[in-house]
C-alpha cells in the first residue's frame, strides 16, 4: 500500500484507522526509535505485546512495513498506531488538518528536548532511575565508556537474567512468553550494534560474549516453536562476528580463546547451527593470529569426541573444516593425506574425484564413484548416490560415452521424479526415427509394468500410468493419449494439473468431466479455505472455458438454492459471481 506519512490516513479503512488512533491516544506506543536510517521500531502494548518496524523514506513516504500480531490483513491496528506515534516524532503536520494559529499544540518530542535544561533533565534521569532499575541499567550500558570501573558484563548478565525471570513460569519459557522474551533480549544486543557503530569494539565484544553465555541455555527449557529465540541467539553470534573481524590483535585473540572455550559444549552444536557458525569465526580467528596449530588440535578433539558420539554430521563438518583451514594455510601434504585418511566422507571424496576430473583421469575418477555409490547405498544416503551418479553422467559426457549417457538419463528423467531437462538429454542422444522406437517401447514397458500379476499398482493403477506417462505424452505432443489417461482420472485436483495443456484442444470433453466433479467438490467442502479453493477453480474453468459458462453459472445459482444454510459458501460464491459480473462489464 502507496502512503505518506503525511496523509496516511486517507489510505486506510476507517475502522483499523480508528483502532489504531486510540492505542497511540493512550500512550501504547512504547520504545519508538529509529534503529538504522529510515527504518523505525517500537513496541506496542495490549493484550500482548507486538514488534513493529516501519521503513520511512527521507521525502515521508511509507515503505515496507511488518508487525508480529496475528492480524492477516495487509495493515494491523499496531502499526498505525506507530504511524501517529513516527509523524508526531517527526513532528510532521497531517495534511487533513487545518492550519490556526489560535489553537496551541503539544510540543513534539524533539522540541521537549530542546526546551529543557541539562540541570532539569538531570533531576528527571536521577529521579526516574530510582523508580525504573531498567532505564537505570540502559543508561549506565549507553554511556558506559564515560565510567573506567563500570562492569559491562555484570551488568549485560543481570538484564538478561532479570529478563528471562520475567517471562519463565516453573522454570519454563512457554510459545506466547518466547517471543516476548527473544524481544526484549534483541533490544539489549541492539547496544552493541550501538557500540560498533560509535567503533567502540571492546564493549560491543564484551556484551556480545556476555550476551551469547547467558542467551544459549535458554534454549533448552523454551518453546521456541516460532524460532524467536534461535533467532536472538543467531543475532548475538552474528553481531560478535562482525566486531570480531574488526578487532585489534589483542581481542581477536581474547574472543578466540571465548570460542574455544564455550564450543566445548555440546550445548552450542545440540540445538541447532550456532556452534558451527562459531566454528567458522574461530578458525577465521586463527588463521588471522597465525594460530593455525591451536585450531588444528581444537578440531581433532572435536573430531574425536564426535566419533565416540557417533555424531557422524558434526565429525564430518569438522574434518571439512580442518581440510579448509590446511588448505588456507597452504599446507597442501597434510591436505592430502587429511583427504586420503577421510576418503570415507563424501566430501572428502569429492575433493578426489574433482582433481581426478580436472586432470583428466577419468577412470580414477569414476572408481571412486563406483566405491562412493557403494558406501552410500550401505549407509542408505539416497541424495549422495544420486550426486555421483550425476558426476559419472558429466564423466560420460566428457568421453562422449553415448550408453552411459543414455542409461543415465534414462534413468533421471523417468527413474525418479520426472525431468524435463534429462528427458531431453536423453532423446538428445537418438535420431528422430530411432526416437519413435525407443520412446514406444518405454510407453508399452511402463504400462506392462502396471498390469502385471504381481503389480503393485493395480489398484491406482490410472492415476499412476497418468503419473508415469503423462509427461511424456506433454513432452511427445501426444494429446489425444493424454485426454485419454485424463478422462479416467476421478479425482477433480490431478486433472487439473493437465488443464493447461488440454483445455484449448478439448474444452468439451474437460466440462463433461469438471461438470460432476464440481458438485462432488461443492458437496464435501465444508470450511471456508475449501470453499475458497472450490471458488479458484471455477474461476480458472470459467475464463479457459468459454463454451462451458452458462453450464458454470447454472452450476453455482444451484449451489446458492440447495447449499444456502452454509453462510461462509454463500460468501465465496457472491465474491465469485461479482468477480465474473466486474469482468464482464
Amino acid at each position: 500500500m502507496e502512503m505518506e506519512l503525511s496523509s496516511f490516513e486517507k489510505q486506510i479503512n476507517s475502522t483499523i484507522l480508528q483502532r489504531g488512533k486510540v492505542y497511540y491516544q493512550k500512550g501504547q506506543v512504547e520504545s519508538l526509535g529509529e534503529t538504522e536510517d529510515g527504518v523505525w521500531g517500537a513496541v506496542v502494548a495490549g493484550s500482548d505485546d507486538y514488534f513493529v518496524e516501519i521503513e520511512i523514506s527521507k521525502k515521508g513516504s511509507v515503505g515496507d512495513y511488518g508487525c508480529d500480531c496475528p492480524y492477516d490483513g495487509d495493515l494491523c491496528k499496531h502499526v498505525v498506531a506507530v504511524l501517529y506515534a513516527i509523524r508526531d516524532e517527526k513532528a510532521i503536520a497531517p495534511e487533513d488538518v487545518p492550519k490556526t494559529t489560535k489553537k496551541k499544540t503539544k510540543l513534539s518530542f524533539q522540541k521537549l528536548l530542546d526546551n529543557i535544561s541539562s540541570d532539569e533533565l538531570k533531576a528527571f534521569i536521577v529521579q526516574y532511575s530510582k523508580k525504573d532499575s531498567s532505564f537505570k541499567s540502559d543508561l549506565e550500558l549507553f554511556f558506559v565508556e564515560k565510567d573506567e570501573n563500570f562492569d559491562i558484563e555484570k551488568q549485560i548478565k543481570d538484564q538478561i537474567r532479570k529478563a528471562i525471570k520475567t517471562y519463565s513460569k516453573h522454570e519454563f519459557i512457554d510459545y506466547g512468553s518466547s517471543g516476548k522474551l527473544a524481544r526484549e533480549l534483541q533490544k539489549i544486543l541492539m547496544q552493541g550494534q550501538y557500540y560498533l557503530s560509535k567503533n567502540n569494539i571492546l564493549n560491543g565484544s564484551l556484551l556480545c560474549m556476555a550476551y551469547i553465555q547467558e542467551v544459549m541455555p535458554v534454549i533448552t527449557y523454551a518453546d521456541d516453536s516460532n524460532g524467536s529465540i534461535g533467532d536472538a541467539i543467531d543475532s548475538g553470534i552474528s553481531l560478535l562476528t562482525d566486531i570480531a573481524v574488526q578487532s585489534p590483535v589483542d581481542l581477536k585473540e581474547k574472543i578466540a580463546v571465548y570460542l574455544n572455550k564455550e564450543l566445548q559444549q555440546d550445548l552450542y552444536f545440540d540445538y541447532g547451527d550456532f556452534g558451527y557458525d562459531m566454528t567458522d569465526l574461530y578458525a577465521q580467528l586463527c588463521l588471522d593470529l597465525s594460530k593455525i596449530d591451536d585450531f588444528l588440535h581444537f578440531a581433532d578433539v572435536a573430531i574425536h569426541k564426535a566419533r565416540l558420539d557417533r555424531y557422524d554430521y558434526r565429525s564430518s563438518f569438522f574434518i571439512q573444516i580442518k581440510a579448509s583451514i590446511l588448505q588456507k594455510g597452504n599446507r597442501t601434504e597434510e591436505v592430502q593425506q587429511l583427504i586420503e585418511q577421510q576418503i570415507h566422507l563424501p566430501q572428502m571424496r569429492k575433493v578426489q574425484v574433482e582433481k581426478a576430473i580436472e586432470n583428466e583421469r577419468f577412470e580414477e575418477a569414476k572408481e571412486l564413484l563406483v566405491e562412493g555409490i557403494r558406501l552410500a547405498e550401505e549407509a542408505q544416503h539416497p541424495r549422495v548416490i544420486r550426486d555421483w551418479e550425476e558426476t559419472l553422467l558429466h564423466i560420460a559426457v566428457l568421453q562422449n560415452d553415448i550408453p552411459m549417457v543414455r542409461s543415465f538419463t534414462e534413468k533421471f528423467a523417468i527413474g525418479y521424479s520426472f525431468s524435463s531437462h534429462y528427458y531431453n538429454q536423453w532423446k538428445n542422444t537418438y535420431t528422430s526415427e530411432e526416437w519413435r522406437s525407443v520412446i514406444n517401447d518405454k510407453i508399452n514397458s511402463i504400462r506392462a509394468k502396471s498390469t502385471g500379476e504381481k503389480s503393485s499398482y493395480s489398484k491406482h493403477q490410472d492415476y499412476w500410468l497418468l503419473n508415469e506417462i503423462g509427461p511424456i505424452y506433454i513432452e511427445e505432443n501426444m494429446f489425444d493419449q493424454l485426454l485419454a489417461l485424463v478422462q479416467r482420472q476421478t479425482d477433480l485436483e490431478t486433472i487439473l494439473n493437465y488443464h493447461e495443456h488440454l483445455y484449448k484442444l478439448y474444452p468439451a470433453e474437460l466440462m463433461k468431466l469438471y461438470s460432476s466433479l464440481l458438485d462432488q467438490h461443492a458437496e464435501s467442502a465444508n470450511k471456508r479455505n475449501a470453499y475458497q479453493r472450490l471458488m479458484d477453480i471455477v474461476f480458472v474453468i470459467f475464463k479457459d472455458i468459454p463454451s462451458g459458462r452458462e453450464t458454470l453459472l447454472a452450476q453455482m445459482l444451484h449451489w446458492k438454492m440447495i447449499y444456502r444454510h452454509r453462510p461462509a459458501m454463500m460468501d465465496e460464491l457472491t465474491n465469485i459471481l461479482d468477480k465474473i459480473n466486474a469482468q464482464g462489464e
